[in-house]
C-alpha cells in the first residue's frame, strides 16, 4: 500500500491596498508614481476641461473607486470635469479583505485662461466710436449735456474671465453700476 499526501495551502485574504500604476489622460504626475507615495500634483492647460484617471491595483482582489465611482483596475475612470485652479481627485483602493484601504490623492491644477478679450461692450447712452472690436481697446463716445450718468455692459470672450468697470467687478453681460459724468472728458476703464 502507498499513501500519497498532498499539502494544499489556502492563501490568506490579501491586505494589499497598493496601486501598481496611476496615470492621467492629461498632465504628468509629480512626483513620478510609486506605490508608497500617496500624494501627487499635475498641471494642465486651460484648454483641458476634463480628464480621466487610470488606476491599476497591485493585487487582483482589490477594488478601486475614483472620486467615489468604482473603476476596474487598469481601466480609465469616467470623465472628471476640471475647474480653473486646484481640483482634488481621490482614488481609494480597498484590499481583498474588504477592510484595508489606501487613498491616493492627485491635485490637478487647471491653468487660467489667457484670453482677456471682451466679445461685447455697450453703453447705456451714446455710441462707441469706433464700433466695438475685441482687438480695439480705446473708444470715444459723446452724450448730451442732459446725460448725467451711464452704465457700461461688458461681455467677456472667455466665460472663466472676470471683468471690472472703474475697479468694480461686473458680471459679464450685465450693466455696471451707474457712472456719474462730469461735463467734459470722463475716462472709464
Amino acid at each position: 500500500t502507498k499513501t500519497y499526501t498532498i499539502t494544499v495551502t489556502r492563501a490568506a485574504i490579501s491586505t494589499n491596498a497598493n496601486l501598481s500604476g496611476l496615470a492621467l489622460s492629461a498632465g504628468t504626475l509629480s512626483p513620478s508614481f510609486a506605490a508608497g507615495t500617496t500624494s501627487y500634483t499635475a498641471t494642465v492647460s486651460n484648454a483641458t476641461a476634463n480628464l480621466t484617471v487610470t488606476p491599476t491595483a497591485a493585487d487582483s482582489g482589490a477594488t478601486i473607486k475614483v472620486n467615489g465611482a468604482t473603476v476596474t483596475s487598469g481601466s480609465a475612470s469616467g470623465s472628471i470635469a476640471l475647474s480653473v485652479g486646484d481640483n482634488t481627485i481621490t482614488t481609494v483602493v480597498t484590499a481583498g479583505d474588504g477592510e484595508t484601504t489606501k487613498t491616493y490623492t492627485v491635485t490637478v491644477t487647471r491653468a487660467a485662461s489667457a484670453n482677456a478679450d471682451l466679445s461685447g461692450l455697450a453703453l447705456s447712452a451714446g455710441t462707441l466710436s469706433p464700433t466695438f472690436a475685441a482687438g480695439t481697446t480705446s473708444y470715444t463716445a459723446t452724450v448730451s449735456n442732459a446725460t448725467t450718468s451711464l452704465t457700461i455692459t461688458p461681455t467677456v470672450a472667455d466665460a472663466t474671465a472676470t471683468v471690472t468697470v472703474n475697479g468694480a467687478t461686473v458680471t459679464s453681460g450685465s450693466a455696471s453700476g451707474s457712472i456719474a459724468l462730469s461735463v467734459g472728458d470722463n475716462s472709464i476703464t
